[in-house]
C-alpha cells in the first residue's frame, strides 16, 4: 500500500525528482551539522581512550592519605564538644567527621575544625600545612602555592570547596586544589583533564560552565543530527536498483 501511495505521487507530479531533492536536503543538514556530528566523535574518542584516572590525575597521588589508629590518640567525644560550643547544638551524627591533618587527628563540624584530642578550635589550613599535605601525597616538590577564594564561571575548580589552595607541582602541569577548612585534596587538574573539559564543553555544547547538557541548542543539534543520518539511509535506499522509485 505504502509502495502505491508513493508511485501515485511521482505519477501525479508531487515531486519529480525526489532522490534530487533528498541530496540536496541531505547535502544542507550535512553541511549545518556535520562539523558538530565530527566534535561529538572526536570528543568521544578521546573520552573512550583515556583512562578517566588519569583524566582525574589518580595516578600522581602516589602514596595513601593517612589512616592511624583510633588507639593511637585520646580522643574527645562528640557530645563534649557540643557542650562546649553552642553553635554545634543542632548538629547531627552524620555532621560529625573525624579526618587527620599532618598526624593529627582533626573534627570537621559544619565547617568548624577542631582538633579531636582537646577540642579546641583550629584556624583554616595554611600555607605551609597545604604544601605538606601535597607533598606528602605526590612525593614531589610543589612549585608554587595560591589561595582561592573565588572561581570564574568555567573555571577548572568549579564547584569545589572555597576557599582552597592551587598547589601547582611539575608533573603534568598539574594544579592540586587543597581545601583550607578540611585540608583535604579536592581536585587534580592536569594537562590531560584541562583537553577533557574543553572536549566536553565542545561535546555538550555549553562552553561557558560546560555542564548543562539539557539546553535547547544541544536538543537541537541532536534532532538535526537524527534527521542528516535518516535522510543519508533513505537516500541510499533509494538509489538501489530495487528502490521504490526506480
Amino acid at each position: 500500500m505504502l509502495l502505491n501511495w508513493l508511485r501515485k505521487l511521482r505519477v501525479n507530479g508531487f515531486y519529480s525528482d525526489p532522490k534530487f531533492t533528498l541530496r540536496k536536503v541531505h547535502r544542507w543538514l550535512g553541511l549545518i551539522a556535520g562539523i558538530q556530528l565530527l566534535l561529538w566523535t572526536v570528543s568521544g574518542l578521546y573520552f573512550s581512550v583515556i583512562p578517566i584516572d588519569e583524566i582525574r590525575g589518580s595516578h600522581l597521588l602516589v602514596n595513601k592519605e593517612e589512616s592511624p589508629l583510633i588507639s593511637d590518640f585520646n580522643l574527645i567525644s562528640p557530645s563534649s564538644l557540643v557542650s562546649r560550643y553552642p553553635a554545634l547544638n543542632d548538629a547531627t551524627i552524620k555532621d560529625f567527621e573525624l579526618l587527620v591533618n599532618i598526624d593529627s587527628p582533626v573534627y570537621l563540624v559544619k565547617g568548624i575544625r577542631l582538633d579531636a584530642q582537646n577540642g579546641e578550635k583550629l584556624p583554616p589550613v595554611t600555607e605551609d600545612q597545604a604544601l605538606t599535605i601535597v607533598s606528602r601525597r605526590t612525593g614531589v616538590q610543589s612549585i608554587s602555592a595560591v589561595l582561592v577564594e573565588e572561581v570564574p564561571p568555567g573555571s577548572e575548580y568549579r564547584g569545589g570547596d572555597l576557599p582552597a589552595w592551587k598547589i601547582d607541582i611539575e608533573n603534568e602541569s598539574a594544579s592540586i586544589y587543597v581545601s583550607a577548612a578540611s585540608g583535604k585534596i579536592r581536585a587534580v587538574r592536569t594537562t590531560s583533564w584541562r583537553l577533557f573539559d574543553f572536549l566536553w564543553g565542545l561535546h555538550i555544547m555549553d562552553y561557558e560552565e560546560r555542564k548543562d547538557f539539557n539546553h535547547a541548542l544541544l536538543i537541537f543539534m541532536s534532532c538535526l543530527g537524527v534527521i542528516t543520518v535518516a535522510s543519508g539511509l533513505i537516500l541510499f535506499f533509494m538509489t538501489q536498483r530495487w528502490g521504490i522509485f526506480r
